[in-house]
């Protein structure tokens, strides 16, 4: 996976842009919606120091407004993309932390949130256990995982996927399979909110997403975890 994302390192936002535009919003739409639904998630934490991974984190887009979101959060970026983590060194410098996903200084760390965005339909399902296994051993005791997923139900997302060329490669999974995962893991407390109801023409509608977190049709899901070990 890190040498496709490598190609793909000088094209990401433009493959991105060209992949959402169906829907009216650019990317830094999608990015804002994740650091809002973040802190709805997890309010405690919006004043609070911690520790944050962004597993999968490609060139960091997170990175740039986190702080506005989090003000005392502390930013670890990791990426299977040499040439991802290069980008965000140099385009965050100062703001995070980024490291290569073999590298021994982030498993170090210990994490009070950890997210991961698009990450999982890239993983081959025989090797997600292992991925969420890692992640479970780097919360600490009360740590959360935060799992934001492409909605396989949904055919507007479907077809999101087959225009993007990267993911080319997705394999999609459902909420239900993921907090299977999860629990399988030793995580606790897991539940799915659904995102990602309106297109721009329908912004107006926008507010009324939080009300409609039971419902399975949105285009994305969230899929939240606390490790109680």
């Amino acid at each position: 996976m890190n040498a496709e994302f490598d190609k793909y390192s000088q094209t990401y936002r433009s493959a991105l842009e060209s992949a959402v535009q169906s829907t009216g919003f650019d990317m830094d739409h999608f990015v804002t919606a994740k650091l809002e639904k973040l802190r709805r998630i997890n309010p405690d934490l919006a004043g609070t120091d911690f520790d944050f991974l962004d597993y999968g984190c490609g060139p960091g887009n997170l990175c740039k407004d986190f702080n506005d979101y989090f003000p005392r959060g502390r930013y670890c970026g990791v990426d299977a993309s040499e040439q991802m983590i290069r980008q965000g060194q140099n385009v965050h410098n100062g703001k995070g932390e980024f490291f290569d996903l073999t590298s021994a200084d982030w498993k170090q760390k210990n994490f009070d949130l950890a997210f991961a965005a698009g990450v999982f339909h890239h993983i081959l399902p025989a090797e997600r256990p292992q991925v969420v296994a890692e992640i479970f051993a780097r919360c600490k005791p009360s740590g959360r995982f935060v799992v934001w997923e492409h909605n396989p139900w949904n055919p507007f997302t479907q077809k999101v996927v087959r225009d993007c060329e990267f993911d080319q490669d997705a394999i999609l999974l459902s909420s239900i399979n993921l907090e299977r995962l999860l629990k399988g893991a030793g995580f606790s407390q897991v539940r799915t909110v659904f995102v990602t109801f309106f297109p721009k023409a329908l912004a107006r509608l926008i507010p009324l997403e939080s009300y409609l977190e039971w419902c399975p049709l949105g285009g994305q899901y969230a899929t939240i975890a606390q490790k109680l070990s």
